[in-house]
């Protein structure tokens, strides 16, 4: 019993030796990059797709009232532009919310988007 025990043990030394093996060596592809490396390994094994079954399955048979409201507009038509606008000056304020509650950063590329705003009486 205690031969098998030790066998086992040597067993499991000589596993985690490769894994370690297995990650450094990813690690080294993706030059140094941990969080390159957690997405990878999360995609490798199905993470993201248990994810998604999981909220899936977490909200199957639920049934949400759904409300869908305008806050008017002008006659001009202009009505759709300015709830538009409203939702895209709302959207800091969630951010900083949702960061304030859950400690969650957005992705990166959010903050990279272009603020250039041409008019039409300026030259294209």
């Amino acid at each position: 019993m205690l031969y098998t025990k030790m066998k086992e043990a040597e067993g499991l030394v000589a596993f985690a030796e490769a894994q370690r093996v297995y990650i450094s060596a990813l690690l080294s592809a993706f030059g140094g990059s941990y969080v390159a490396l957690r997405d990878y390994l999360m995609i490798n094994e199905g993470i993201y797709k248990d994810i998604a079954k999981f909220n899936a399955e977490a909200i199957r048979g639920l049934q949400p009232k759904i409300s869908i409201w305008s806050s008017g507009g002008s006659s001009e038509g202009d009505g759709l532009m300015n709830e538009m606008a409203e939702l895209y000056s709302a959207i800091p304020q969630l951010l900083q919310t949702v960061n304030e509650q859950t400690r969650m950063l957005p992705p990166p590329w959010l903050s990279t988007c272009s603020t250039n705003k041409a008019t039409s009486s300026e030259p294209a």
